[in-house]
């Protein structure tokens, strides 16, 4: 290659190119994209269809199966689960993970459910498709008011939604805790029967009262009028005045309100009513769009949140919940100041062992290559992530490594006598193809990761295109750069020194011992070596496996599950005991703040989150402490209070999580037809699971049963009393969950009006029976008169799994890890007797690590196969890649011994990327190690001394790129790094032990293999 000699002949292009990146690499670092955690797509779309009122078991029939099998004709679909609740089914699909451009997929998946619609009984309402599951809320703010009705606060926070739009970078703003609002008319059904009025004469009345309808046009002459016959709704005044003729009666009418109540409220149970701190509130929920920068969007929304604030009424206040800028400027932070730390770090060690004036020539490729990574990242779009500058620290060793081996050779040159530019055309000519291919097969060896069809992998993805990026630019600076640096800086060689050995020190001369002795033993050596590779791989056992670690957010997340079958009002009411006693700051003193979203999950404000199904029986709390370090503390008085003051509840209070699986969380899904049989087989489960100590959340996705009142209409009793039963079925329905008659219409507000049975008959089981379904011959007919009671215990929940029942069992451990947890229960899986037709598997963290590191090593074939022929190419041998490659696995030494001997160190999909890492460093070593063995053997040296002084050439780099690499992730392990402390000690401990062998196995597998080789061949 001529990069080297073209440089050095166009020197004032490379300087102004070189003074460019530092200088537009500078701006891109202030103004560049930045994020928390990496982008991922989430490839789910939520749809939903219900029936009011009919059961879970039918939903899943007449509904939930049509769907799902509608679903599964397309192509791209992956998963299929459905929930077939009482009234309602919420069916998720997810796709593949190859595929990214989601909308056409996703209207495909509309067209099939407007197809299906048909096939769904009458009366169903959708099916609707959801797809925007993978918005996240950059900042969710809860609006309070004291003195104010939650419809006054609702036109205020649609007021205040309509003027975020404003704030630059704004996507979207939603609102969650808006109660929607209901005009009751309420009667007594007593009452009615007494004038000869039924319900459906009240409904008729009110809708044909309240018209919007043209009533046509006149033209006369060249004018035009139009007609417009009044009967619209201006207030409640004018629905109570509608009149209603009373039958076998002469003419006489009735106003509807003295009939009537006619009240203003909210729907009935509450919907989804949100608390902040204790206090009824809206939360509004805001997006950025794409690409945007938070820093500048998280400042413009503060100061807009601060105007608005301002200029509201006295009373209201606007509280930050959640604020992902600030979250994103901490994260970032945090690895940037490691990432100054590690580049200080390097440029010391490089100047403490080259020298100050070639440590800084060395030295200027470390911020060069940064800046230079910078802006091929910024033109990539790849964002400034925990992901992508943990890469740039990894690959600092590695970048350091290239220029120091062609500063070194550049230096002998000149010292053996050769001009300046002579000896950097030269060195650049023999270093530029061994570099080269030491460089891509470090990053063949993170294609896997790259290539990985996987959220997991598309989570780590930026990893390794940034090591890619960096270790490429460092090759170009190591061409260009470097060898000019050199020319100009390198001090001059006094003529006595060509004559000194450089390697007269007294750690070369250990090493030389060292060395004749690991020859002269060549086999004895390797059956250690390779005896010490058995144990450690039997070690490996003894190591904690996790696949992603808890996150180290201040955010608790708190589920509060009652029974099913508890309305919304049950709900609240205990969850609101819980809120009340985290607002009182003497017994929650590191609590800063808390949301309840009741019935609801509220807005997606993290990645890793994914918010509860809107159930009645459930409520959804964050938690926000004073810091990270509080949570345990923070969670543990939450259990206790909850287990002292909430019987009637499960509460579970989890940390978030920095992966897609919550950390150390255990699944067991049941699959079957019969949900008592697998409602015992769960239980089964439960029981041992109950058993380990310090289990707990222990549950299963199914939860109770609840009891079902059946009202069985006697035929022919009704036959005789003139009814039907669909006339009992609107009589209940009307009587009890009430009827829509009309719209209320309010400027652009439409009001549903309810026409509904007074509370006492709705609340009360005993009137029931005497509710009157029918009048015939003047005679009311109660129910009990045409139908019988009966009680039946059902599962209001029903799961399914790609078209299969499923029941899921859930664990987790205060202590274990997952991986420990279940091999605790493996034994009793082993040993149940599952009838025919039933099914376990495994979900939970260890679904998702087993299924990452399957999409990671699939792909593993093909990457080693293309460092195979890399290395081929570059020495023409089939032999020297296999020393190469043999030397990778003896790595897993040190790997073990680190892992086991540093504190909370455990084998995590991270820790695997370091792995990876490990590997293409150990295979740079090895490659430069032979190729200059290969030279100092060209020259005509016999083998022995040739392997002898191209090891004593390569030691200083390779301990330099060692000493480097790990003292520059020193600081990840000193900090205790949530995300990268695994990876970190993965790849020092296997770094420290792979140098040695790298020094120690290549050269006696060289001499083995090319024993018989002389130096004239």
């Amino acid at each position: 290659m001529r990069l080297t000699h073209w440089a050095l002949n166009n020197a004032t292009l490379v300087v102004v190119l070189m003074l460019l990146v530092i200088f537009t690499g500078l701006v891109s670092v202030q103004t560049h994209p930045s994020r928390e955690d990496p982008a991922i797509t989430i490839r789910t779309a939520v749809v939903t269809a219900s029936y009011p009122g009919m059961s879970a078991t039918r939903i899943e029939d007449l509904i939930t199966r049509k769907i799902e099998e509608k679903a599964r004709e397309m192509p791209e679909v992956d998963t299929i689960k459905s929930t077939s609740r009482t009234g309602q089914t919420t069916v998720r699909v997810e796709l593949h993970d190859r595929y990214f451009d989601l909308k056409p997929i996703w209207q495909s998946l509309r067209n099939k459910m407007s197809d299906v619609a048909d096939d769904l009984p009458s009366g169903t309402n959708g099916p609707t498709v959801d797809d925007s599951q993978g918005e996240v809320a950059m900042a969710t703010v809860a609006m309070t008011a004291e003195g104010f009705s939650l419809a006054e606060m609702r036109t205020t926070a649609r007021q205040l939604r309509n003027k975020l739009y404003s704030v630059s970078g704004v996507s979207k703003v939603s609102l969650f805790g808006i109660e929607p609002e209901r005009i009751y008319v309420e009667f007594d059904t007593a009452r009615l029967s007494q004038l000869g009025l039924s319900p459906e004469s009240l409904a008729n009345s009110v809708s044909q009262t309240n018209i919007v309808s043209p009533g046509g046009r006149i033209e006369a002459g060249v004018a035009s009028f139009t007609i417009e016959p009044s009967g619209n709704f201006e207030s409640l005044a004018e629905l109570g005045n509608v009149t209603l003729e009373v039958p076998n009666t002469e003419g006489q009418v009735v106003y509807l309100r003295d009939l009537v109540t006619i009240s203003r409220s909210y729907v009935d149970p509450p919907k989804n009513p949100v608390f902040f701190n204790a206090r009824p509130a809206i939360v509004i929920s805001v997006q950025m769009v794409d690409n945007f920068d938070a820093a500048r969007f998280g400042a413009d929304l503060r100061a807009s949140l601060s105007e608005l604030e301002a200029s509201l009424p006295i009373g209201y206040a606007l509280d930050v919940v959640t604020f992902q800028p600030k979250d994103i400027e901490r994260a970032v932070n945090g690895v940037m100041s490691n990432l100054y730390q590690t580049v200080v770090i390097v440029l010391v060690v490089v100047m403490i062992f080259l020298g100050w004036r070639s440590g800084l020539i060395v030295g200027v490729m470390v911020p060069l290559t940064m800046l230079m990574s910078v802006l091929i990242m910024r033109y990539l779009g790849i964002e400034l992530e925990k992901m992508s500058l943990a890469a740039l620290i990894i690959s600092l060793g590695l970048l350091v490594d290239n220029g120091i081996v062609v500063a070194e050779e550049i230096g002998r040159r000149i010292a053996a006598g050769e001009p300046r530019k002579d000896a950097a055309i030269a060195a650049g000519s023999a270093l530029a193809l061994p570099l080269l291919a030491s460089s891509l097969t470090t990053i063949l060896a993170f294609m896997p990761l790259m290539l990985a069809e996987n959220e997991a992998g598309e989570y780590t993805r930026s990893l390794s295109l940034v090591i890619g990026i960096a270790l490429l630019s460092s090759w170009i600076i190591a061409m260009t750069v470097t060898p000019l640096l050199c020319i100009w800086g390198m001090k001059p060689v006094l003529a006595t020194s060509s004559h000194a050995d450089p390697y007269a020190g007294p750690i070369y001369r250990g090493y030389r011992v060292v060395l004749a002795v690991l020859l002269r033993w060549r086999i004895a050596f390797l059956v250690l070596s390779v005896l010490g590779l058995v144990l450690s791989v039997w070690a490996m056992r003894f190591v904690p496996n996790v696949f992603f670690p808890a996150s180290d957010r201040s955010n608790l997340q708190v589920y509060v599950d009652l029974p099913v079958g508890t309305n919304t009002y049950g709900t609240v009411d205990v969850t609101k005991r819980l809120t009340e006693w985290l607002a009182d700051k003497q017994s929650n003193p590191r609590v800063q703040s808390h949301v309840a979203y009741v019935a609801n999950g509220g807005p997606r404000f993290y990645l890793g989150l994914s918010p509860i199904d809107p159930e009645p029986n459930r409520a959804f709390l964050i938690v926000n402490g004073d810091s990270a370090e509080a949570l345990p503390e923070i969670s543990l008085a939450i259990r206790v209070f909850a287990a002292e003051n909430m019987p009637e509840a499960r509460v579970q209070v989890k940390p978030m999580s920095t992966g897609g699986s919550e950390a150390g969380l255990v699944q067991y899904r049941i699959y079957g037809d019969d949900s008592s049989v697998l409602s015992s087989l769960a239980k089964q489960f439960e029981d041992h699971l109950r058993g380990v100590d310090d289990t707990v959340n222990i549950s299963n996705d199914w939860d109770n049963r609840v009891v079902k009142i059946l009202v069985n209409v006697d035929q022919a009793r009704a036959r005789r009393a003139g009814v039907t039963s669909e006339s009992v079925a609107s009589a209940l329905n009307s009587a009890l969950s009430g009827v829509v008659v009309t719209d209320y219409r309010e400027g652009d507000t439409i009001i549903p009006i309810y026409l509904r049975a007074k509370g006492d008959e709705r609340t009360n089981l005993d009137r029931l029976r005497t509710l009157i379904v029918s009048k015939v011959d003047d005679a009311p007919v109660p129910l009990l008169q045409v139908a019988d009671f009966e009680g039946e215990a059902n599962f209001a929940v029903v799961k399914r799994r790609d078209l299969e029942r499923v029941i899921t069992v859930s664990a987790k451990n205060t202590r274990l890890s997952a991986s420990e947890l279940d091999a605790r229960v493996t034994p009793f899986m082993e040993g149940l007797q599952l009838p025919p037709g039933y099914r376990v598997e495994r979900g939970g963290e260890l679904e998702g690590s087993a299924d990452a590191q399957g999409a990671l090593f699939a792909n593993m074939p093909l990457a080693f196969a293309l460092i195979v022929l890399i290395l081929v190419a570059q020495f023409g041998s089939t032999t020297k890649p296999v020393i190469i490659l043999s030397v990778i696995p003896f790595t897993l030494i040190g790997v073990t011994a680190a892992l086991l001997l540093m504190p909370g160190a455990a084998i995590s999909f991270i820790g695997i990327l370091g792995l990876l890492a490990l590997a293409g460093i150990i295979i740079n070593n090895a490659i430069v190690l032979i190729d200059s063995i290969d030279e100092q053997f060209a020259a005509g040296i016999e083998l022995t001394a040739a392997i002898t002084a191209a090891c004593m050439k390569r030691m200083r780099p390779i301990f330099m790129t060692t000493i480097t690499t790990i003292l520059g992730l020193a600081p990840l392990i000193v900090s205790g790094d949530i995300l990268f402390y695994d990876l970190a000690v993965v790849i020092s401990g296997g770094l420290l032990i792979g140098t040695v062998l790298t020094l120690g196995v290549v050269p006696v597998l060289y001499s083995l293999f090319f024993r018989g080789r002389t130096a004239s061949a």
